[in-house]
């Protein structure tokens, strides 16, 4: 959902109809094409960038990078680029933030998000929290694609908002940024096992300070002979002769 609320489909979905309102471009479609290739070009950094800064901070980031993008957008598109001033240097500048917006999505949420799907479910409803994850963003891109004619639209009765859907989407960004802030904690070189015990012992917001003091593997092998960690029987170290047990004659 929160993927979804980041406005990036707005522009995939009906960016040709949104250049086209700005009056200035000659070829929208070409306009539209330039922003398929900014996200095939930028999202190959997130298998970097993602292993590298971590997840939670990859989503801050990219959250704020894109609000401050799109309320940029918005600001030009009501002062210096409406359609009635004609100014295509405002509408370039317009075209360049919606194209840097798209790179920090492509970059941090667009495969983040999903990232941290696969990895912050427990273990027993880790596949039907998947599911309805997927089921989810979905739904939310149903609705988006359903509403966003009705906001851009130009004929009787629709709301016509032109750039100053931008504002809207970066508001709704900001509901994205404060969940990442909030509610995502960072996973960032765990295993799924650790994760879970990270999330019993944690808050999101501390998450990164979080090491692991034990192992999966290790706990279900004490827990299998009914042990704690404190009840862990000594064993023999590699210098050490073992005995024989005894045997009856």
């Amino acid at each position: 959902m929160m993927q979804q609320l980041t406005g990036i489909n707005f522009i995939f979905y009906f960016g040709t109809v949104f250049f086209t309102s700005l009056g200035t471009i000659s070829n929208p479609f070409l306009i539209s094409l330039v922003t398929t290739l900014v996200n095939v070009l930028s999202t190959p950094l997130a298998f970097w960038i993602v292993e590298r800064f971590g997840r939670r901070r990859i989503l801050i980031i990219g959250a704020t990078g894109m609000v401050i993008a799109q309320f940029i957008v918005g600001i030009i598109g009501v002062t210096a680029g409406a359609p009635d001033k004609n100014n295509q240097s405002a509408v370039k500048a317009m075209i360049a933030f919606i194209c840097i917006n798209i790179s920090f999505f492509a970059t941090t949420w667009g495969p983040g998000a999903w990232v941290v799907i696969g990895e912050i479910f427990p273990l027993p409803i880790r596949s039907r929290g998947v599911g309805l994850s997927t089921a989810s963003n979905w739904f939310w891109n149903c609705i988006i694609g359903v509403i966003t004619p009705y906001l851009v639209g130009t004929e009787k009765g629709q709301a016509n908002l032109g750039a100053k859907v931008f504002f809207m989407w970066g508001a709704l960004c900001c509901i994205s940024l404060s969940f990442a802030y909030f509610l995502v904690p960072e996973t960032k070189g765990l295993s799924l096992e650790q994760v879970d015990k990270m999330l019993e012992e944690t808050t999101p917001r501390t998450s990164n300070k979080w090491v692991p003091h034990s192992t999966f593997a290790a706990e279900m092998h004490i827990a299998e002979k009914g042990l704690t960690l404190g009840d862990r029987p000594a064993t023999a170290t590699q210098n050490e002769v073992v005995a024989p047990p005894k045997q009856d004659v």
